[in-house]
């Protein structure tokens, strides 16, 4: 998780986390604040459970209110936290008797293994099912290869509209947020109805060096451990160097350095026949990112997925169908 033991408030998110502690139980307000940065993320959720809170007290006085649209698109990079806001904001809806349980579904990196077309559309009925009364939050990857059937005259459903049906039908029971990557939404923006049932975009900014450093600080505090002293000095510049590469995966980049260091903590107490492990090393800190710009380096000139794929979607669409 990309928390941070901060005391101190960020000034937009003190603001709307004051203005909600009459109508919200004030956990899940905390599991955000806990969230490094993404103070304009923070507010725009409060506003969110503002206008949940002010809908259930008309409820509350017997006014007949349609249930409006909640479901969301999380607009940003990888590892900054979008998941965790999600779930947070799905404890609010439960809380708030918007949702009646606020759990949270994930369709994500895994479930995209189903290849088949038949199996992908059981699939995101399954996950929708298993999301009702809670969040599903779906990885927009996902769905990349989606409208191929109708487009090649295939008239089976596919999972986008096995999910717009699902939204329709369990209208005020279900929370779609669609995780989303800017070059990414136009792929399904084609759906018929799609973009009208996404009643907000929530933007998600990059993590700064700063804020990257004190997660890495949190999750290290997390295994009982601390930093060494003068770690910064070679951690700021390699995050400083890297963060602006179309792969950069923010707080996963932290914890996949920290696992290096402590493998490579492992490894030293090993060798040294130690009873102990002991604590983190700079050197084992710096051994660990040598590592990880040898493996960067050597992915640098490997083809980006992303535009091969949509490519080959983008064909798949305007290619005659077979008679």
């Amino acid at each position: 998780m990309v928390l941070e033991s901060a005391t101190r408030l960020s000034p937009v998110a003190g603001t709307w986390i004051e203005e909600m502690r009459e109508v919200c139980v004030s956990h899940e307000l905390q599991e955000l604040d806990y969230l490094v940065g993404l103070g304009e993320v923070k507010a725009q959720i409060g506003r969110l459970a503002l206008r949940l809170s002010a809908e259930q007290s008309y409820r509350a006085q017997g006014a007949a209110i349609l249930p409006a649209h909640r479901h969301l698109v999380f607009s940003g990079p990888i590892g900054v936290g979008k998941r965790r806001v999600a779930q947070a904001f799905g404890e609010i809806c439960a809380r708030l008797g918007a949702l009646r349980k606020g759990h949270l579904v994930t369709l994500d990196l895994c479930d995209r293994d189903v290849c088949n077309p038949d199996k992908k559309t059981a699939l995101m009925l399954e996950k929708c099912e298993e999301a009702l009364d809670g969040i599903l939050y779906v990885s927009n990857e996902a769905f990349l290869p989606t409208g191929i059937l109708r487009s090649r005259g295939d008239l089976r459903l596919d999972p986008v509209d096995v999910m717009i049906g699902f939204m329709a039908r369990y209208r005020g029971r279900i929370v779609v947020v669609l995780d989303s990557r800017h070059q990414q939404f136009d792929c399904i923006s084609f759906h018929s109805g799609l973009a009208r049932l996404f009643s907000e975009t929530i933007s998600f900014d990059a993590l700064e060096p700063s804020e990257l450093l004190q997660i890495l600080t949190a999750k290290a505090r997390d295994q009982g451990l601390d930093l060494p002293d003068g770690i910064e000095c070679d951690v700021m510049p390699w995050i400083a160097a890297h963060c602006l590469r179309g792969d950069w995966r923010n707080a996963r980049e932290m914890s996949d350095l920290l696992s290096r260091a402590l493998a490579l903590r492992t490894k030293r107490a090993v060798r040294q026949r130690c009873a102990s492990f002991g604590g983190l090393d700079l050197h084992d800190f710096r051994q660990a990112l040598a590592a990880m710009q040898t493996q960067n380096a050597a992915n640098f000139d490997r083809p980006n997925e992303f535009p091969a794929r949509l490519s080959s979607f983008v064909a798949s669409l305007i290619r005659p169908v077979d008679r």
